[in-house]
């Protein structure tokens, strides 16, 4: 599965901002922190137990725990792909102009360096619709859960909806 997570906006907080994706069955492109005008979808390809510390509390600035798991051969078929990490320099050199928005800046000279590479993101360009059968929804806790059967009167546009808490619990 990739991973999308939403985050508090000017429409609204991370839960609602999830909603909305589930209403429009779309992830919509940002050009947010992409290079180019090309909006893109950005999703995570990190193991469980990376998420898990991608999403500690003391990360919430940044990522929130209300998202989207995506199968990964769904968006792969609809064109989602690994980004190219290299220094910006050297991508405007190697990779053609309209294929920027694939690359994620790296430099390793700079203090602190600069290296999301452990974020292990795929982009996709423009949206991404939402099949049911290839989704779920992830949320922070069993109320949310429950917040999100309530607003689809007991059927959510995708296959679950799974509460992170209790995914990363630990027996």
């Amino acid at each position: 599965m990739l991973t999308h997570f939403t985050r508090a906006s000017r429409a609204g907080n991370a839960f609602d901002n999830l909603l909305t994706i589930l209403e429009q069955r779309a992830i919509r492109g940002s050009t947010r922190m992409v290079h180019g005008k090309q909006p893109v979808v950005c999703l995570f390809d990190a193991p469980l137990g990376e998420l898990r510390s991608l999403l500690d509390r003391r990360n919430r600035r940044r990522y929130e725990p209300f998202g989207m798991a995506v199968n990964k051969r769904y968006a792969f078929r609809l064109g989602a792909r690994p980004v190219i990490y290299l220094p910006w320099a050297e991508a405007q050199k190697v990779v053609a102009h309209e294929e920027l928005w694939r690359v994620v800046t790296i430099d390793m000279e700079r203090t602190p360096p600069i290296d999301w590479s452990f974020e292990r993101e795929w982009r996709l360009a423009g949206d991404l619709p939402l099949e049911p059968r290839q989704v779920v929804a992830l949320v922070d806790n069993w109320r949310d859960v429950d917040e999100v059967f309530a607003r689809f009167d007991g059927h959510p546009p995708c296959a679950g909806v799974i509460p992170l808490s209790a995914l990363f619990e630990t027996p």
